[in-house]
């Protein structure tokens, strides 16, 4: 008997892993085994491993009860003509019954159970077996052949004139500009790359064409001039000084990576569209069984396992693929249709093996990635900015960067004010340090202090203060050493996954060439560049991306009303994004009212300081409902509503009711809710007379209870605040959340954990007393600190440097310390994030 491998890739219930598969067949004396899946998923990866092992790969394919055997190439070609459709019948190829051959779904007895709990996840019976204890050799007995599975992979020619078309459009910016395109061309054209470049570029150019925006580039590519004049990337690389070795040199084997952005609600549409002149496929991903994921599995198929049994199948079966996916980005495009097992969605066929399965074969995705920012951009209609712009860098600097791209986050907007961008170059280098190894290391406070920074990197690196933040920066330092590009890059990749072999004699040679040039300090050089390169980032994508986030930026600092209509728009389901854009909005001086049923709509709805928030912020609203609701206004009351629009759900007309859509039809909430109950109870009263029962109507008993609980029921956060807090006094809550600060606000409790202060609401982790207090408020929605407060309370912030300052409340005062004196200034807090402070009476 033949044993035949399933692998976990049929989503069968097999746990064999193939180089543990390996390693069996030899202890066997076996030179092959017949894997034969549902699919191809496993393909590449049994041939990989396999041949690794100086073992034959048999391939097949299961279908229809029946195991088809590939004996070489071009019956496996066949197999896989067969799989995807285009040919019914398969002739000269061996085929068996799937009771001819033995099953194989585990290799020893210990994975038994574990096989037997993968079976039960796809739901199918408990019936698995092991590896045989006899058996033939699949490739003596089918004379089998070993082969490759690589496929002849072509991109699209680039016209014969490519080359001087980029010259011409090099000549007309300057010297400098054709010195460095030919020097890349030439690059490109030894390593035999220009047709990828160039099918990229007709990526770009047709989706252009189809209105499609598409972003400033992103990664290494945006620091190649030749990308940037075929328009793939809209960032000039000599003006920013970035180094197209840094994406493509001598030294590199693998193609290039040139990813695309695009607007992501029409992505499918492009892709779609390039299968008009192209030969596409997307690519397939898996879901793999993750620690939570497997742990919850486990607990709810197998509840009355030992412990032990959990923690053996948890082990064997951790990080087995569940379910196959397509990958949110890569795609294929080639010249000719390739001989790949597909599956189709959409009309566009999906490969079976993954990214790295096609890299082995040697197939070259090309990522075109969908965007939410770039479609949000596109809304506004805007194509030029002006990069100079004094009140968009003022917000950023402010950390007041809602909706603004990659800057939302609380670290973030501390950064921002730390680093208080005043251009181009300062916004690339914020979103650089804005990641954990950078802060970590406290890179972020060298850029804003860089007193302590060798005067050497502060003369060679003037644009990020001499701190070392850029991987494009440590390749300088190499190249400034007597270091080539290609040398440079090398070593770059060297440090950062720390290959000692590459990368000491390369160091030896700069420190030589340091010497060479009178660094009597090269050691010390050396020394910070290791120090600091680990933190490195791409300079080429930070400056791309830059260019998005201060568009984003730009469109909130001069169009806040549709920036904000917009926002709702775009996250209406994330209700803590929501919350935050209220007290925006509110930190702006407008008065944010519940939706109304005659007013709002599908979007937030501005009159003149009276902002409406849409209906769809209430639970169970879609926009068919609200469409509905818009029809058939104006409304005049519940049961008005009710009779118009019929099967609305009870509990979506008591959200809107508690959510304060009727509050411009009824005194108070309480009375809709009467309504509504009454409504519901006079219609069960109807049906239950029509089968002769006889029912007693009970008054209702809702209770209207706290307006924000219920509004935080209905809305996901409360709305309304309580008036009877004196205000003007500290900051608010609105500014706590807006700029993402701590600090103090002057509170009273509504309900339990939920406080005002007179102009907006929030929820706080923990509860405090009844009255009025002064509390340190944190954008995490805890209160740090507690005072009691009298009219005489006084927050001081105290700094020990000349800081920015911002108005404040009137009894916020911050002391300056200046030439050993103390500066007091009344009504004033620092803009910056450290401080001391202390609560005092006056």
């Amino acid at each position: 008997m033949i044993p035949w491998v399933i692998s976990p890739y049929s989503f069968d219930g097999s746990v064999v892993r193939f180089e543990k598969l390996a390693l069996l067949l030899k202890r066997k004396g076996l030179k092959s085994v017949v894997l034969a899946d549902r699919n191809f998923h496993a393909a590449v990866k049994f041939n990989t491993i396999m041949r690794k092992h100086d073992l034959i790969p048999v391939h097949g394919l299961w279908k229809d009860s029946r195991i088809f055997i590939a004996r070489n190439r071009e019956e496996f070609d066949s197999l896989v003509r067969y799989y995807n459709g285009e040919t019914d019948k398969l002739e000269n190829v061996p085929v068996f019954h799937e009771s001819e051959l033995t099953p194989v779904r585990y290799l020893d007895v210990s994975e038994k159970k574990a096989s037997i709990f993968m079976r039960k996840i796809f739901g199918l019976d408990e019936d698995v077996q092991g590896f045989p204890e006899k058996c033939e050799d699949a490739a003596d007995a089918l004379n089998t052949e070993a082969y490759d599975l690589s496929v002849n992979h072509r991109f699209p020619t680039p016209p014969k004139d490519w080359n001087e078309l980029l010259i011409k459009k090099a000549e007309s910016l300057g010297e400098e500009y054709v010195s460095r395109l030919k020097r890349e061309l030439e690059v490109i054209k030894r390593k035999g790359f220009a047709p990828y470049i160039y099918t990229v570029e007709k990526v770009v150019e047709i989706a252009k064409k189809m209105d499609i925006k598409v972003g400033p580039g992103r990664g290494s590519a945006v620091g190649s001039l030749v990308a940037y004049l075929c328009g793939i990337t809209e960032v000039d690389p000599i003006k920013y000084d970035l180094l197209f070795e840094r994406f493509l040199n001598e030294e590199r084997q693998e193609p290039p990576d040139i990813d695309v952005d695009v607007e992501d609600r029409k992505r499918k549409d492009l892709i779609r569209e390039l299968s008009k002149s192209f030969q596409v496929y997307q690519v397939s991903t898996f879901g793999n069984l993750t620690e939570k994921s497997l742990e919850n599995l486990i607990n709810s198929v197998l509840p009355d396992a030992s412990l032990e049994e959990k923690n053996e199948i948890y082990k064997i079966v951790y990080g087995l693929p569940h379910h196959p996916s397509v990958h949110a980005a890569g795609v294929v495009i080639s010249e000719n249709p390739l001989p790949l097992p597909t599956r189709t969605e959409e009309n566009i066929p999906i490969t079976d093996y993954d990214m790295y399965d096609l890299q082995e074969i040697g197939v070259v995705k090309i990522d075109i990635l969908g965007l939410k920012t770039l479609s949000f951009i596109k809304d506004f209609k805007k194509e030029v900015f002006d990069y100079s712009d004094e009140k968009t860098y003022h917000i950023i600097s402010k950390g007041k960067t809602l909706g603004v791209f990659q800057l939302e986050g609380l670290q973030a907007r501390k950064l921002c004010r730390r680093i208080s961008p005043r251009n181009m170059n300062e916004l690339s280098t914020l979103l650089a340090l804005n990641r954990p190894g950078p802060l970590r290391s406290g890179l972020d406070v060298m850029f804003s202090n860089p007193k302590n920074v060798p005067a050497f990197f502060r003369k060679m690196f003037p644009e990020t203060r001499g701190v070392l933040i850029y991987q494009e920066q440590i390749m300088r330092l190499a190249m400034f050493a007597g270091l080539s590009g290609t040398e440079a890059d090398i070593l770059r990749r060297a440090i950062a996954k720390k290959e000692r072999e590459k990368m000491e004699p390369l160091l030896e040679k700069m420190k030589k060439g340091l010497h060479e040039k009178g660094m009597e300090n090269a050691e010390q050089i050396l020394e910070i560049l290791l120090n600091f390169s680990s933190y490195a980032f791409n300079k080429s994508h930070s400056v791309a991306y830059a260019h998005i986030t201060y568009q984003t930026a730009y469109l909130k600092a001069h169009h806040f009303e549709e920036f904000f209509k917009l926002y709702f728009a775009y996250n209406s389901s994330d209700t803590g994004k929501i919350f935050l854009a209220v007290q925006e909005l509110r930190n702006e001086g407008y008065r944010v009212h519940p939706p109304d049923i005659n007013i709002s709509g599908k979007d937030l709805t501005f009159h003149g300081k009276d902002v409406y928030l849409p209906l769809t912020v209430v639970k169970g609203l879609g926009t068919t409902l609200v469409e509905q609701i818009e029809k058939i206004r104006p409304i005049s009351s519940v049961r008005d509503l009710q009779e118009k629009v019929i099967g609305v759900p009870r509990n979506v007309i008591e959200n809107l009711i508690i959510a304060g859509a009727f509050d411009g039809l009824y005194e108070n909430r309480k009375l809709a809710l009467e309504e509504l109950n009454k409504k519901v109870e006079k219609d069960i009263l109807e049906i239950r007379s029509l089968f002769g029962e006889k029912v007693e109507q009970e008054s209702s008993n809702v209770k209207i209870g706290d307006i924000t609980e219920l509004e935080e029921k209905s809305m996901g956060f409360p709305l309304t605040p309580v008036l009877e807090v004196p205000t003007g006094l500290f900051a608010c809550i609105a500014d706590v959340f807006t700029y993402g600060r701590i600090l103090p606000v002057l509170v009273k409790r509504v309900s339990r954990n939920i406080v005002t202060d007179g102009l907006s609401v929030c929820r706080v982790s923990t509860d405090i007393p009844d009255g009025v207090h002064l509390v340190l408020l944190s954008p995490l929605q805890k209160i740090i600190k507690i005072w009691p407060f009298n009219e005489n309370t006084r927050f001081v912030y105290r700094v020990d440097f000349t800081a920015t300052l911002e108005k404040a409340g009137q009894n916020e005062i911050t002391e300056v310390l200046k030439n050993g004196a103390v500066v007091r200034y009344e009504g004033y807090r620092p803009l910056t994030d450290e401080y001391r402070y202390r609560v005092v009476p006056r």
